[in-house]
């Protein structure tokens, strides 16, 4: 490995003495976000760039395009499209160096499943419930109820995790602990197929761009928690980061950067189809038109499965070995305005629009594909009203219309398998040798900030390229252990500030070249100020409290802190460690020791107001239910006809307008007349005599009809009556609609006084298009009076069984 030059200040930027030894010819291979990174970060020093692209653009998946409505035009991104501000700050600190403006955007998602059968989604409650049936579909509820377990106790993995690192840098088996899938978690746990079906594959499927067969339930629960954690996504209500979206799209970017960049040394359609190793430890790169040159270094800014067939033959078996665990799929992704490949309901319309297949014939519930339709116009704030629908789809379930499309592209995305978040951990030993690196989305989660981040990685510890702000490792951007109450639960909770990240390692070997080399896994803020002599970054970081610390293991049940094994992963830490001061001495958050009594008190009583919150919450919302059950249920049946109750249709809400109720009064003259009976009933405490003054009426579909029914109070008192009512057969209820009538009002009789009660109704037109109501020829309507449970002064009081009196 090339020896880091003796000050970095000196050669490090343009305009500065250079040594000739030290200037180095290097191709980045790419022009993805990791090559333009690392090609912007090489133009900063002393090196002599080349960059080879074989399509004929730059930007690999940040490819804007141009959007024409009429006389109107504007620029999509159909690649890459938002950002963070919480998780992306290498990124961010590059825009603001190159003056790109970002503006805020909104990030929601939805599901939608057999062209709306099933949908949801998460902008609000209401388009939560977009499809009315849900709310009392217990599938729904349990989803919900797993959704906020999976925020709370998935964290558990992370508090749990040891990421065995020390055994994976010595191979794939030696020692390393086989990591559970996801899939296997949600096995253990118990969480059900709701959940799991339409939720968390949705969202993995559509956050790594991946279809569900191939990874979604094998990818490696630690590391999906981990990225959930970082990016706010396991916080139920909580705030969550603002999302943004560069405001003149993403070529902007590309543009500041390629802005000046000798056109010499950009080789655009030039396939490089190997890399070899010369014999005074050069490079030697081909391309696909049969020529090659020689470098000095060569950034292989491609996905791992096309870097391991660049590199060909000349590949070291370890190469090989790790490179080949890194997979891709391919998805093609088309712009267009065809609104069939949006949720059904508007109201359930989000920024991303998950959709999917049942499959019958394997017994899935998402087919083997993935669909993500991107809503442009909410992502990047493009018109409805001047350029139309704005949609980008990845993977269609069915081609849009023609006459809508804009453009139609193909992208491939890595795959994340066990086999390759293992491989990642390897990536280190294969790094810088033979004057090769490698860079791209596909080192970390496999996002843009990944992508960009691998590169400036690679310029900075590689060919110790000056960056003009610190370098962020993001991965553990809001610690390795968290800890999520009660209060994350609700806006503007317990959201914690993400602690200062850790640099690099260049950076902190190059703030201290004498300290005792530490392994590349491990945090520097873990170790105790004797055993770290590093004082300059420890003072730089914030004191964590002991239970957030970044540097402790916690046991399961009583998560005492303790000194990390890893603290002691080299003989010079072992050494140093063994210096440190008395048990008394180090006791407590400031150290590495076991917590005081005090402190293990204040956190049980924190677990257990936790737990007597939640046990409120749960009495509370069930009394609540309990008490609006009931007439809930009447709402619902006198909404939908469940349970043979006809629709109310008076009210403020009806439209009696033309295009309203009326519409509705039109008597179908070609069917034949209903015969509708009527019939009535009294319960036995009400002393009331109630008959019905007709037997029966004939009405068409669609026509009005009156029918009147007499009750008596046969007592010697005054007495409140209320009336319900049903319909039979019960399939006729939807149709039968009321526009006015006496039930579940309160009827208050004197004694002996009779009166006479209408009804007004007619059945709806829809009734003869309706197969199920073909043969029915008599719908019955009875009424059913009860004596409410008020005495004479209106206060409750239960009835009195007739046998008492």
């Amino acid at each position: 490995m090339p020896r880091r030059p003796p000050s970095l200040e000196s050669v490090g930027s343009v305009g500065s003495p250079i040594d000739p030894k030290l200037r180095k010819k290097v191709a980045v291979v790419g022009s993805g976000c990791a090559g333009i990174a690392a090609l912007w970060a090489l133009n900063r020093s002393y090196h002599d760039v080349y960059m080879y692209e074989a399509a004929s653009r730059l930007g690999g998946h940040t490819n804007t395009v141009t959007w024409k409505n009429g006389k109107y035009e504007t620029g999509v991104d159909t690649g890459f499209i938002v950002l963070n501000a919480a998780t992306y700050p290498n990124f961010i600190n590059f825009l603001k160096r190159v003056k790109v403006d970002t503006v805020p955007t909104e990030m929601t998602f939805g599901v939608t499943r057999d062209h709306g059968l099933f949908e949801w989604a998460g902008t609000s409650l209401d388009a939560l419930f977009s499809q009315r049936k849900n709310i009392f579909s217990l599938r729904m509820w349990r989803m919900i109820f797993d959704i906020i377990r999976f925020n709370q106790f998935a964290l558990d993995l992370l508090m749990a995790d040891d990421e065995n690192d020390a055994a994976a840098m010595n191979g794939y088996s030696k020692g390393a602990k086989r990591e559970e899938t996801i899939g296997e978690y949600l096995d253990r746990e118990g969480y059900s197929d709701a959940f799991r079906d339409d939720y968390l594959i949705p969202m993995t499927a559509a956050v790594w761009s991946t279809s569900p067969d191939k990874c979604t339930l094998d990818f490696p629960a630690v590391t999906l928690v981990r990225f959930m954690w970082n990016h706010h996504l396991l916080s139920t209500i909580s705030t969550r980061p603002q999302w943004l979206t560069l405001k003149k799209c993403g070529k902007s970017y590309i543009d500041a950067v390629m802005h000046g960049f000798p056109s010499n040394h950009l080789f655009l359609n030039t396939q490089v189809t190997q890399v070899t190793s010369e014999e005074d430890g050069r490079v030697r790169v081909h391309t696909h038109d049969g020529k090659s040159d020689v470098y000095d270094h060569v950034i292989l800014a491609t996905h791992g499965d096309q870097a391991l067939r660049i590199i060909g033959s000349s590949a070291t078996p370890e190469e090989k070995e790790i490179l080949s665990a890194f997979k891709t799929s391919e998805n093609s992704v088309v712009l267009h305005s065809d609104l069939s490949h949006m949720p059904a309901s508007e109201k359930a319309w989000s920024s991303w629009n998950y959709l999917t297949l049942s499959s019958p014939s394997t017994g899935k519930q998402n087919i083997d594909q993935v669909s993500l339709t991107y809503n442009m116009n909410i992502l990047q704030h493009i018109p409805r009203e001047t350029f139309g629908d704005v949609l980008v789809t990845m993977n269609p379930l069915h081609q849009p219309n023609p006459d809508t499309i804009q453009g139609s592209f193909t992208y491939r995305h890595p795959l994340y398998t066990p086999e390759a978040v293992r491989a990642q951990k390897l990536l280190p030993r294969i790094q810088n040798k033979r004057g090769i690196s490698y860079a791209g989305a596909w080192t970390k989660y496999g996002f843009h900030e990944d992508g960009f981040s691998s590169g400036l990685h690679i310029a900075q510890d590689h060919l110790y390229a000056k960056l003009p702000f610190q370098f962020v490792d993001s991965t553990y951007s809001r610690g390795r252990k968290p800890s999520l109450g009660l209060a994350d639960l609700f806006p503007g909770g317990a959201e914690q500030t993400p602690p200062v990240p850790v640099t690099s390692a260049s950076a902190g070997a190059e703030a201290q070249p004498t300290s005792p080399r530490i392994p590349e896994w491990h945090d520097t803020r873990t170790l105790h100020p004797q055993t770290a002599k590093t004082p300059a970054i420890m003072n730089a970081l914030p004191r964590l409290p002991w239970r957030q610390s970044a540097q402790r293991w916690s046991c399961f049940f009583c998560q005492h802190a303790r000194p990390s094994p890893r603290n002691l992963a080299s003989p010079a830490a072992r050494r140093a460690a063994s210096t440190t001061p008395s048990p008394k001495q180090q006791t407590g958050p400031s150290f590495g020791g076991a917590p005081s009594m005090e402190q293990v008190h204040a956190h049980y009583r924190r677990k257990n107001a936790t737990t007597a919150y939640y046990t409120l919450s749960i009495i509370l919302g069930t009394v609540a239910l309990s008490y609006g059950s009931v007439p809930l249920y009447k709402m619902i049946c006198q909404t939908t006809g469940w349970g043979g109750q006809p629709i109310r249709a008076h009210g403020p809400d009806v439209d009696y307008s033309e295009d309203g109720l009326a519409s509705r009064l039109v008597p179908v003259t070609s069917a034949n007349r209903i015969r509708v009976t009527f019939s009535s009933s009294v319960s036995d405490v009400l002393p009331w005599k109630f008959t019905p003054q007709q037997r029966e009426v004939r009405v068409l579909p669609g026509e009005t009809a009156l029918a009147f029914y007499t009750a008596t109070n046969t007592s010697d008192t005054d007495i409140i009556g209320v009336a319900t009512y049903s319909v039979t057969p019960g399939q006729v209820a939807p149709y039968f609609s009321k526009i006015q009538c006496f039930c579940f009002e309160e009827q208050r009789l004197n004694a002996g006084e009779t009166v006479d009660m209408p009804v007004f109704f007619y059945l709806d037109p829809d009734i003869v298009n309706d197969v199920n109501m073909r043969g029915i020829e008599t719908v019955t309507l009875n009424y059913t009076f009860f004596k409410a449970k008020y005495d004479d002064n209106g206060r409750f009081k239960a009835p009195v069984p007739i046998e008492q009196k």
